[in-house]
């Protein structure tokens, strides 16, 4: 299933939010004449989307992200808590369909100790992929584990054990991570598949108009 796709609001929509983000105490000023919000929903959320505003006044581009709902605006700045929070203010749905997604969404915007976490759904699906020398492709491909989701009913609550393929550090690894019902994230096992493996920028650089 794929993300769903930025909504560029109007400019007066946009000023709007602006707005309130300007009127927090640890806000980044955006200049309203040329910076664009975009939002997007996602499968796991009711009331909150993710917000991206773009400031074109500066070189490079600049870019934040915000989960919100309209009024309360939590910066996604790396870390899980911005995410666990709004997990808990509008309660999380997750279901086997779409657990895979909420990684994907969880990994872009969390990262860990040693860099940016990917989860690879296919060996050529992988950024830079095809910048890797010959032979290191050919051992991610030889190496390379599908996701699987496995459900854990507990109580009333499903959780969920996902077996993935990731790219980590320099490394490619496969782990099991344990998806709880309210969306905490813990790795349980992992193995490294292959290691040496650098990608040349964020693999999320080519997903930023998704």
């Amino acid at each position: 299933m794929l993300q769903h796709q930025w909504i560029r609001l109007e400019r007066s929509d946009a000023r709007a939010v602006l707005e309130k983000i300007g009127s927090r105490e640890d806000a980044i000023v955006f200049s309203k004449e040329v910076t664009d919000v975009s939002y997007r929903s996602t499968q796991f959320y009711t009331k909150y989307k993710v917000y991206k505003l773009t400031n074109y006044a500066t070189m490079p581009v600049f870019s934040m992200t915000y989960l919100s709902n309209g009024e309360n605006f939590y910066t996604l700045d790396g870390l899980a808590n911005p995410i666990y929070t709004v997990n808990e203010l509008d309660p999380i749905t997750l279901t086997e369909r779409n657990v895979v997604l909420y990684l994907e969404f969880f990994f872009e915007n969390v990262q860990g100790s040693e860099g940016e976490v990917f989860l690879i759904k296919g060996p050529k699906e992988m950024p830079f992929f095809e910048t890797l020398p010959l032979a290191q492709q050919q051992e991610i491909i030889n190496t390379f584990k599908p996701v699987r989701v496995n459900p854990i009913a507990k109580d009333e609550n499903i959780s969920f054990e996902v077996t993935a393929t990731l790219h980590y550090g320099d490394s490619i690894i496969e782990t099991n991570i344990f998806v709880n019902h309210d969306g905490k994230i813990t790795f349980t096992e992992q193995n490294i598949l292959v290691s040496g493996v650098h990608m040349e920028d964020s693999p999320y650089t080519r997903q930023a108009s998704i």
